[in-house]
Parts: C-alpha cells; sequence; structure tokens
C-alpha cells in the first residue's frame, strides 16, 4: 500500500485542459466564420441557372414583342414579368425578376420591341 502513496501519477492540471479546451473553440469558431463566408460569397449553381433563365426569357419576349404571362414559375423560382412604355414610339422596358421565397435571385432590364412595332416595320 505504501508503493502507491508514493508514486505521484503525472498530469495536466485542471486549468491547462481549460485553457486548450477555450484555444480549440477560438479556432473552430473562426474557421466556422471563414467557411460561412466563403458559402455565402460563392456563385450557387442556383444563381448560374437563374441568370440562364433570365436572358432565355428575355430573348423569347424580345423575338415575340410580347408577354402572356406576367408571372411564371420554373423550378420554384418565380420570375415577375412587368413592362413600361419607354417614352421612345414602339420601344417598351422589360423587368424580369427572380425571387425564391422572400430572397431576389437575379434581375434583368432590357427595352424590347412591341408587337406593333414589328408588324408596323413589316409592313
Amino acid at each position: 500500500m505504501a508503493k502507491l502513496i508514493s508514486k505521484r501519477i503525472s498530469a495536466s492540471t485542471l486549468i491547462e485542459v481549460l485553457i486548450a479546451m477555450v484555444i480549440i473553440m477560438v479556432v473552430f469558431s473562426i474557421a466556422i466564420s471563414l467557411f460561412g463566408n466563403v458559402m455565402r460569397g460563392s456563385v450557387s449553381q442556383k444563381k448560374i441557372q437563374v441568370s440562364n433563365q433570365l436572358k432565355l426569357l428575355k430573348n423569347e419576349i424580345s423575338k415575340k414583342g410580347e408577354f402572356e404571362n406576367t408571372q411564371l414559375t420554373i423550378d420554384s423560382v418565380d420570375y415577375l414579368i412587368s413592362s413600361e412604355n419607354s417614352g421612345a414610339e414602339g420601344l417598351s422596358t422589360l423587368e424580369i425578376r427572380a425571387e425564391q421565397g422572400a430572397v431576389k435571385l437575379g434581375e434583368i432590364r432590357c427595352l424590347y420591341k412591341t408587337k406593333k412595332a414589328m408588324a408596323d416595320e413589316k409592313n
């Protein structure tokens, strides 16, 4: 029994363990915040898809000179289409916004010839 009492086991103190844990937590919190910034700043596949769809819709409306629907839903993304008279004869301003829920994913604005202007041009 005397032999067991005289041997001392070397170990870390509670203070040393707590300091090591705090250092590890600080390093992990910095890493998590950096990862979050990278993920928020990157261009997601959804944004690329929305950008391509906006261009397709713009080209389609520009060719036709009109649009039937003011709201389309494609792949759970809402495309809101609006048009205003630009002041120039035969031209209108087209605006297409893409939203998913309350998050705006993209927007495109351009001028296009109205169907009436295209018909007048052919005559």
